[in-house]
C-alpha cells in the first residue's frame, strides 16, 4: 500500500508540473485557503474537498437546542442526541457501529484546538459558536490524530469592530429555560466582546438534566494597521444525567423515559476552562503569519458500571484533561502559486481515577473479592506530546485549474502510568504522514468541479496497548500482539459546485476505504470468547463506506426559498468478523456448563446504524416583511442495530415548525415545534452482536422525545 500511496503522489506532483509548463496566460494572484488556526482565510472558490459551513445567521436562524439541530442540515453527518445538548457525531458511517465512550473518529477542533470528547460526546457553549465548519473524509491532513471520518471546526464569537449588545431568552418544554447577554464594544485600538449564558433543562429523560452556565469574552488589539493581538477566555460549568436508554424493546413502551433503568454512565459534572492568544500579522499583500498559543483544561466527574438489579452506580470517575498547544502558521501567495507552512505542538495530560461508589462484590466462585465503598479501583496518567509539521501548495496551473497539495508529518509520543500495577506501564510512540491531493476545474464564473484524495490515521490509545500487555502477562502462549498499527482511512471523492439563478449547490459522490480498524475479536463490548486472546485489541479488518451528498441552497432574500441535505450512504465491512455467544451459561459448579460461542464472518454486511437515505429540507416563507414561518422536514431509511444484521429498524419521517417575528430592527421574537406530528420513533439501537441475543429485549434503546415547544426573544440594542 505504501508504494501505491507514493506513486499516487509522484503521479500528482508530476502531472501539477507538466501542466504548468504549458500554461502560457496571465494568471490571478492565488492564496492559500486553508488553516487550522482562524477562519479569516476561508472561501470555497477553489476548495478540491467537500466543505460545508455554517454561518452565525443560520445558527441563529435555526435556534438550536442541541449541536444536531444544527449538523442535521449538513450531508453526510449522523450526529446523535445523548441527552438534552450533548452530542456524539459521525462522518460517512465511520464508527457507526461504536456506540458508549469510544471517540467516534472526527476531530472537534474549537478556535483550532482539537479538544478532548468526554466519553466521545462534545461539551460546548451553543450560545458561543460564530460558525460551524465541516470537512468530510479523512483530514489528519490538517489536524492529525483521530480524524479518520473528518472534521468539525468550531470558531467561537469574535468582536465585531463596532459596538452593540444583544439579550436573549427563552423558555420551553421539559423546564428548558435559556437566558443570553452579550455585549460588544469597539475602543479606538481593540475591540472587547463579553457573553454570559445559562441554560437550564429537566429533561425529557428521566434523568437528562442539564444545568449550564458560561461566561466567555475576546479582546482584540491592534498593534499596527497590519498586526493584531486577541486574548480569549471561556469558562463553562456544565451538570448533565445522561440518563437516556431503556434496555429491551418491552421497556421502550412501559418506560420511554427510562425512569426505571440505568445508563452505564451518567451523572456528569464538567468544568472547561480554555484560554489562548493569537497573534496575526499580514506582512504585506502576498503573506500572512499567526502564531496561537492556548491551554484548554477539562474537568469531569461521573458514575458508571451500574450494579445488577439495582438503580446505583458502582463506580464514581474523575477524569482531567490538559491540552497546552503552540502553534504557527506562514502562508505567502505568487501569481501562480501559494503555499503555506505550519507547526503544531501539543503537551497534553490525562489523568483518570476510580473508586468504589457503593460496596459491592467482583468475581465468581472462589475468586470473589468484597470491594468497600471508597476503594481506588484505577489510578492512571497518560502524557501526550505531539510535534506536527504540515503545509499546503496551491499552483494555478492554468486559469481554470488549480491543483492543492497537502501535507502532515505527526510525532506522538504517549507514556502511559499505571499507578496501581507498573506492569502495566506503557510508552508507544509513533511516526505517521497524512496527505491530500486535489484539483479544482473551474467551469465558468458560477460552476467548478473538484475531485482530491485524503488521509486520516488514528493511533492505537495507550490504553490498549497497556491492556493488551496485561493479557500477555496472563496468557503467554496466547497470539495478543505486544504492539498495534494504526487505523487509517483513505478517502477519494469526486464532486461539483456552484450557483445558477434559483440555488447553490454542492454534490460529491465518495469512498472511504478504512484499513487496520482496531477492535476485539469479542466485539465491541463483551469480554468473553472462545480463545484467551479474543478480549484483547487486535488490528480487525476494513470497512468501506460510499455515498453521494447533495446539498441545495436557495437565495434568503427572496419570499420563498429553501435549504436541502440529502444523503445517500452505503457503508460494509469488507474484513471482520467476532466471536458471538451462542448459548449463555447454565448452572454452577462442577455441573456448569460454560457459554457457548462461534466465530463469525461479518464481510458484506452493513455497518449499525448507518441508514441509507438521509433528508433534511427546510422552507422559509415570508408570510409578511416581518414573520418568517419555517417548516423542516427531517427522514432517515431503516437501518440495522447490530453487526450481524439481525434486526432491522424502521426509519421515520419527522416535521419541525419555526417562526420568527421582528416587531422592530432590535426586538424579535421566536418560536419553535419539535416533533409537530408527535411521532413516536426509536432514535438510536444497539444490540451486542457478540453477546446472547435472541430478541430486542436485549437491545440498548433510546426513545425520541415526544413534541416539544419552545418561545423566546432576542433584543439587539
Amino acid at each position: 500500500m505504501k508504494r501505491i500511496e507514493s506513486g499516487l503522489l509522484s503521479a500528482f506532483l508530476l502531472g501539477s508540473f507538466s501542466i504548468n509548463l504549458l500554461a502560457v496566460e496571465e494568471l490571478d494572484l492565488i492564496t492559500v485557503e486553508s488553516t487550522t488556526i482562524d477562519d479569516k482565510f476561508n472561501s470555497k472558490s477553489k476548495e478540491v474537498s467537500n466543505v460545508m459551513t455554517i454561518n452565525s445567521n443560520d445558527i441563529e436562524k435555526i435556534n438550536p437546542t442541541n449541536v444536531e439541530d444544527v449538523l442535521k442540515t449538513i450531508p453526510g453527518i449522523t450526529a446523535s442526541n445523548v441527552g438534552n445538548d450533548r452530542v456524539k457525531i459521525h462522518i460517512r458511517g465511520v464508527d457507526n457501529h461504536r456506540y458508549m465512550g469510544e471517540k467516534p473518529g472526527v476531530a472537534v477542533v474549537i478556535d483550532g484546538v482539537p479538544v478532548q470528547q468526554t466519553s466521545g460526546k462534545i461539551d460546548l457553549d451553543l450560545d458561543n459558536i460564530a460558525s460551524i465548519k465541516v470537512i468530510k473524509g479523512g483530514a489528519s491532513y490538517l489536524y492529525g490524530n483521530d480524524a479518520i471520518g473528518g472534521a468539525v471546526i468550531i470558531t467561537t464569537k469574535r468582536p465585531k469592530g463596532e459596538s452593540s449588545s444583544k439579550i436573549e431568552t427563552e423558555a420551553g418544554s421539559f423546564g428548558f429555560k435559556r437566558m443570553l447577554l452579550s455585549t460588544n464594544q469597539s475602543f479606538e485600538n481593540s475591540d472587547l466582546q463579553l457573553q454570559g449564558s445559562i441554560r437550564d433543562s429537566d429533561g425529557y429523560w428521566a434523568d437528562a438534566y442539564l444545568k449550564h452556565k458560561s461566561i466567555n469574552g475576546k479582546y482584540q488589539y491592534y498593534l499596527n494597521e497590519t498586526s493584531d493581538l486577541t486574548f480569549g477566555l471561556d469558562y463553562t460549568k456544565r451538570k448533565t444525567g445522561d440518563g437516556t436508554s431503556v434496555h429491551g424493546e418491552s421497556n421502550a413502551i412501559l418506560d420511554p423515559t427510562s425512569n426505571n433503568d440505568i445508563s452505564y454512565s451518567a451523572f456528569y459534572d464538567t468544568s472547561l476552562v480554555k484560554t489562548f492568544l493569537t497573534y496575526s500579522n499580514d506582512l504585506d499583500d502576498t503573506s500572512n503569519i499567526m502564531v496561537n498559543v492556548s491551554r484548554y483544561k477539562d474537568h469531569t466527574t461521573n458514575l458508571s458500571t451500574p450494579v445488577t438489579d439495582s438503580l446505583t452506580h458502582k463506580t464514581f470517575r474523575n477524569e482531567e484533561w490538559i491540552q497546552n498547544t503552540l502553534k504557527g502558521e506562514y502562508r505567502k501567495s505568487f501569481d501562480t502559486f501559494a503555499f503555506m507552512a505550519g507547526v503544531d505542538i501539543a503537551r497534553n495530560r490525562q489523568t483518570n481515577n476510580s473508586k468504589a461508589n457503593v460496596d459491592y462484590t467482583s468475581g465468581y466462585g472462589r475468586s470473589v473479592v468484597a470491594i468497600d465503598r471508597g476503594t481506588i479501583t484505577s489510578d492512571s496518567r497518560l502524557d501526550e506530546n505531539i510535534e506536527a509539521f504540515y503545509g499546503e501548495l496551491q499552483n494555478q496551473l492554468t486559469s481554470n485549474l488549480t491543483s492543492t497539495l497537502n501535507i502532515r508529518h505527526d510525532r506522538i509520543k504517549y507514556n502511559f502510568v499505571d499507578n496501581l500495577n507498573y506492569k502495566l506501564n506503557v510508552a508507544p510512540s509513533y511516526n505517521v504522514n497524512s496527505y491530500r491531493a486535489g484539483l479544482n476545474y473551474k467551469i465558468n464564473d458560477n460552476h467548478s468541479a473538484y475531485t482530491s484524495f485524503s488521509t486520516g490515521f488514528r493511533t492505537p490509545t495507550a490504553s490498549q496497548i497497556s491492556g493488551n500487555q496485561e493479557g500477555i502477562a496472563k496468557y503467554p502462549d496466547a497470539n495478543i500482539p505486544s504492539s498495534l498499527d494504526s487505523e487509517k482511512t483513505y478517502n477519494y471523492e469526486l464532486g461539483i459546485k456552484g450557483k445558477s439563478g434559483l440555488f447553490d449547490y454542492d454534490a460529491a459522490i465518495y469512498q472511504i476505504d478504512r484499513k487496520n480498524y482496531l477492535g476485539t475479536k469479542a466485539g465491541s463490548y463483551i469480554w468473553g470468547g472462545i480463545d484467551d486472546e479474543d478480549g484483547y485489541t487486535f488490528n480487525m479488518g476494513d470497512i468501506k463506506s460510499r455515498g453521494f451528498e447533495l446539498a441545495l441552497n436557495s437565495d434568503k432574500k427572496k419570499d420563498l426559498s429553501f435549504d436541502l441535505a440529502y444523503t445517500y450512504l452505503d457503508s460494509t465491512f469488507k474484513e471482520y468478523s467476532i466471536v458471538h455467544k451462542t448459548a449463555n451459561a447454565l448452572g454452577f459448579g462442577r455441573s456448569a456448563i460454560p457459554a457457548q460461542y462461534s466465530r463469525i464472518n461479518l464481510a458484506g454486511n452493513q455497518v449499525p446504524r448507518t441508514s441509507k437515505h438521509t433528508l433534511n429540507f427546510i422552507i422559509d416563507y415570508k408570510a409578511t416583511d416581518k414573520l418568517t414561518i419555517s417548516p423542516e422536514i427531517s427522514a432517515r431509511s431503516s437501518y440495522y442495530a447490530d453487526e450481524m444484521n439481525k434486526f432491522k429498524q424502521g426509519g421515520y419521517t419527522l416535521m419541525n415548525l419555526r417562526a420568527n417575528y421582528k416587531f422592530s430592527k432590535s426586538l424579535e421574537f421566536f418560536a419553535k415545534i419539535d416533533n409537530l406530528l408527535n411521532k413516536n420513533y426509536y432514535q438510536f439501537t444497539n444490540v451486542s452482536s457478540s453477546s446472547f441475543d435472541n430478541t430486542m429485549e436485549d437491545a440498548t434503546i433510546r426513545v425520541a422525545a415526544p413534541r416539544a415547544y419552545y418561545i423566546g426573544l432576542r433584543y439587539k440594542f
